[in-house]
């Protein structure tokens, strides 16, 4: 059993380190059971009128997934060695149930508390002890780190969100002819680069697609709808140069759908005006 409950612990220990080595420190690229968690949360968030917390709710469920693991598999490469490889101050080890005794002290390791009253007395514990502690930093800096690494994405994300606004509600997305070819092909090349940011930032930070925007005006899944309208005016355009960069625009609108298809099951359809509008209905809004 000793056997049996170490290997468990490494597994659920190796489980977590991967998941989170694939979610954070590689680009375009999420870990399984993170996968699994955004879907769950996002799931159980869309059940209610307001979305807005979905996103937050992923993260703080995945950082809490990887403590659980992480915990439970230190608390059980350490069960085979309770009571015996421990010293024991001020506390009498027979009143405690040995498991909820190892979780305690996992837990009491992964923080770096150090409460004083269970120190680790066989040498192999007293190493792996200072290896759950270095662990437990490692996962808070890097939780902390994911935060701040979204927040630029989704301010890159709102930012597009605002213009595409402010060029419709300006009627510069239908491209009127009183509009110079030129400025309307350095409009539509402003969009087209928002829009290659937009869709790497989805590559490199997956979950940036479940924070949701109560506020129609700072919505990118909504104003998607605005670049279509904005292509298609180009696209249909006499100047040769406005056509030229509509043709980028609607390349690079096609690569987005095709990467919101490919990393969100439930964003389906035929077409690229199809996933946008999917993507848009699965925020709560409805292109225009």
């Amino acid at each position: 059993m000793a056997v049996v409950s170490t290997i468990a612990g490494v597994i659920l220990i190796a489980i977590a380190l991967n998941d989170v080595f694939h979610t954070l420190l590689r680009p375009a690229s999420t870990g399984r059971l993170t996968t699994l968690v955004f879907r769950a949360t996002w799931s159980l968030s869309r059940r209610r009128r307001r979305v807005t917390a979905g996103g937050p709710l992923t993260i703080l469920a995945t950082i809490a997934v990887w403590i659980v693991l992480v915990t439970l598999g230190w608390a059980l490469v350490y069960l085979p060695h309770i009571p015996a490889g421990f010293s024991y101050s001020g506390v009498e080890p027979a009143d405690y149930n040995p498991f909820l005794e190892s979780v305690t002290y996992s837990l009491v390791a992964l923080t770096t508390l150090g409460l004083g009253d269970v120190v680790p007395a066989q040498p192999l514990i007293r190493l792996l002890s200072p290896l759950e502690a270095l662990t437990g930093f490692a996962l808070l800096s890097a939780s902390v780190s994911w935060f701040m690494q979204l927040y630029p994405a989704l301010a890159r994300r709102r930012a597009l969100a605002v213009e595409l606004t402010s060029l419709h509600t300006s009627g510069l997305t239908t491209l009127p002819p009183t509009v110079s070819p030129r400025f309307a092909a350095s409009v539509i090349a402003s969009v087209t680069r928002a829009l290659a940011e937009l869709t790497a930032d989805l590559v490199q930070n997956t979950e940036i697609f479940y924070f949701t925007e109560h506020d129609e005006r700072l919505s990118a899944a909504r104003a998607s709808g605005y670049a279509i309208e904005l292509r298609d005016a180009a696209l249909a355009a006499g100047d040769p140069d406005v056509r030229a960069a509509g043709a980028v625009l609607s390349h690079v609108l096609d690569e987005l759908a095709r990467v919101l298809a490919d990393q969100y099951p439930h964003i389906t359809g035929e077409s690229t005006d199809d996933v946008l509008r999917a993507a848009a209905g699965s925020h709560g809004h409805a292109l225009s």
